[in-house]
């Protein structure tokens, strides 16, 4: 009779089924409605996206200068003459393709305090690179993916290490992975049937979108040269309205006419610069038969780096590709975005790995950066196929295969490379992807290591595959769904680790050479600033960019060199410690003395009278 009454009396939670049933399936019905909607899904990416914003400038708190260098203070000092600043010194004395200087120099036309300026930037890098997230939305719905599926899907995909590691740094690699998804959505429409004018509009971005990944960066050629290719053949076999492909080959044109002027621009503000060599260094090499073990050898490590540094979902991703080009069963416009990516990754590596100069550096034979860009397309690939796969042997069969390729690329890199790596530099910022995997294992983040990496990857891909095949080979998305969220956690975890053991170290470690010198030697808002060859270059390059509302010299002080007419801070250094500071610069002109000393980094700084 007590149990009877106490059930009678019980919470909503202790009802009858018959009781609660209306009210649950009520529930139900509201969120079936909700998620029906169409304003749900624009909404909910939105709301995704500014998340994603506010994740990403959480990551960057306290990085208040450039500490990758001479990448950032170049693009911040293009940035300073696009924002319509005074000119300054160069670092490298080389003039780098001006597309992101544009995208950030608003910035720097705000406010001329170097750390606000700074940290404005990160804020636009982080709505560049979120924009990942609509972008693959788009890319899995044009897929036929569902809509819940392609929302986690995207999910994961904007969180990636490689995706966000760069947006944490004033560089170019940042909107790359965007522009990269706008570029083969867009050719994906231009090749798709449907109505004019929406094949017109897809043809211009992905005209648009490849011209200025060329104005980003040098690897944008790549994109260019595949674009030419495939709007030739488009024209020529008709597969798209041929005012849709010329419109297309208009907006690339006019991309690539803007970015010669830019460039020309640019040069003729800086004194004694001279354009980016890249594209010589690899048509040199590529002609010379003694460098080609060692660009095969990086060919194959850059392509390792991308596989491990994807979880082998960019290796199935590769694997996919390569099956649709073999068959003939999808679409046309799926096919030639598969042969798009596959010779992208293929083409930038081999450019990567015959362009980078011979040095003593481990991410010089796996570099990390160069095929970043690709792993939003090709990450997708992989969990497209996961998705749509039916039948478990299938799914093995492509597990299968993603892993041989792996594992292939390993035992081809371990044995080209030899003993290569315990006797090159380890940087840990060249090697964030690779040393996270490993350390899952070694707990060392000082130490690189090609069979960890390789297993931490492929446990993750064989985790994720199992998930998929455990939870229900015929009900996929509800197992993508669970599948999407566990990479979204993995993807989070490991960026949130990177960030407090590779990103936040280097800034800190970046302090000397920038808010550090700029306190000690007491610079001044709008001074002028020559220094000694002697100065370290990390120093030099950051000051580049920190004196930004002044400008900055390089001189042999303690040589030949004079200071220029408009220098009113000069640098030297001391040869020992016990020398007078006046012994820095012997050949000091009159008016210049001694302002501030700094004996623990054996500098001195002088000032001129007046």
């Amino acid at each position: 009779m007590q149990l009877r009454s106490a059930v009678a009396t019980s919470p909503v939670g202790l009802q009858p089924e018959s009781q609660r049933a209306p009210s649950a399936r009520g529930t139900a019905d509201r969120l079936a409605r909700l998620v029906r909607a169409s304003w749900f899904w624009p909404v909910a990416v939105a709301a995704g996206y500014v998340g994603q914003v506010v994740f990403r400038l959480a990551l960057v708190t306290g990085q208040n200068y450039p500490t990758v260098g001479p990448d950032e203070h170049m693009y911040l000092v293009l940035a300073r003459l696009l924002a319509g600043g005074s000119a300054t010194e160069i670092p490298s004395d080389m003039v780098i393709p001006g597309g992101y200087p544009l995208l950030i120099s608003p910035a720097l036309r705000i406010t001329h305090d170097p750390v606000h300026a700074y940290h404005l930037v990160l804020g636009i890098n982080a709505l560049l690179s979120c924009l990942v997230l609509p972008l693959a939305y788009v890319a899995l719905r044009k897929l036929d993916v569902p809509r819940p599926v392609s929302y986690v899907l995207a999910t994961v995909v904007v969180m990636l290490p490689p995706v966000v590691f760069y947006s944490q740094f004033a560089l170019a690699d940042t909107p790359l992975p965007a522009l990269v998804l706008a570029w083969l959505i867009g050719v994906h429409g231009l090749l798709s049937e449907g109505p004019f004018r929406r094949r017109c509009g897809s043809g211009i971005l992905a005209g648009s979108a490849a011209g200025f990944s060329m104005m980003v960066h040098d690897r944008g050629g790549v994109v260019v040269a595949l674009t030419c290719l495939v709007l030739l053949v488009a024209f020529a076999r008709n597969w798209a309205p041929r005012p849709a492909t010329a419109a297309t080959l208009s907006a690339l044109a006019l991309m690539y006419a803007t970015q010669r002027e830019l460039d020309r621009w640019l040069l003729s503000r800086l004194d004694g610069t001279h354009p980016s060599q890249v594209g010589n260094a690899v048509w040199q090499t590529l002609r010379t038969p003694e460098l080609y073990q060692r660009t095969v050898m990086r060919w194959i490590g850059h392509t390792w780096y991308f596989v491990t540094s994807t979880w082998g979902m960019g290796a199935l991703g590769l694997v996919v590709c390569c099956a649709c080009l073999a068959g003939t069963k999808a679409p046309r416009a799926d096919r030639v975005v598969a042969f798009l990516t596959v010779a992208l990754l293929l083409g930038v590596s081999l450019a990567a790995a015959a362009a980078l100069p011979t040095d003593r550096r481990i991410d010089t034979i796996v570099n990390a950066r160069y095929l970043s860009p690709l792993v939003p397309a090709l990450f997708l690939a992989g969990t497209v196929a996961l998705h749509r796969i039916k039948g478990r042997r299938a799914l093995v069969r492509a597990t299968v295969a993603a892993i041989a390729l792996t594992v292939a690329l390993t035992a081809a890199l371990t044995v080209l490379a030899g003993d290569r790596f315990h006797k090159l530099n380890f940087i840990l910022w060249a090697l964030p992807d690779t040393t996270f995997l490993s350390s899952r294992w070694s707990g060392d983040w000082g130490v690189f290591s090609v069979p960890l990496t390789t297993a931490t990857a492929l446990t993750v891909f064989t985790a994720t595959v199992l998930l998929r095949g455990l939870l229900s080979i015929r009900r996929p998305a509800v197992a993508m769904i669970a599948v999407g969220m566990a990479l979204t956690l993995f993807a989070g975890w490991a960026t949130v680790t990177i960030a407090q053991h590779v990103s936040r170290p280097t800034a800190a470690h970046g302090y000397p050479d920038a808010t550090g010198f700029m306190e000690q030697a007491r610079i001044r808002p709008g001074d002028r600033l020559v220094m000694d060859l002697g100065l370290g270059w990390r120093t030099r390059f950051t000051m580049a960019y920190m004196v930004l509302d002044g400008r900055v010299w390089t001189r042999d002080l303690t040589g030949p060199d004079t200071p220029p007419d408009g220098a009113n801070v000069a640098v030297t250094t001391v040869r020992t410690a016990s020398a007078p500071a006046t012994d820095s610069w012997p050949k000091a002109p009159s008016g210049w003395h001694v302002a501030v000393v700094i004996p623990q980094r054996d500098l001195v700084i002088w000032r001129r009278d007046g």
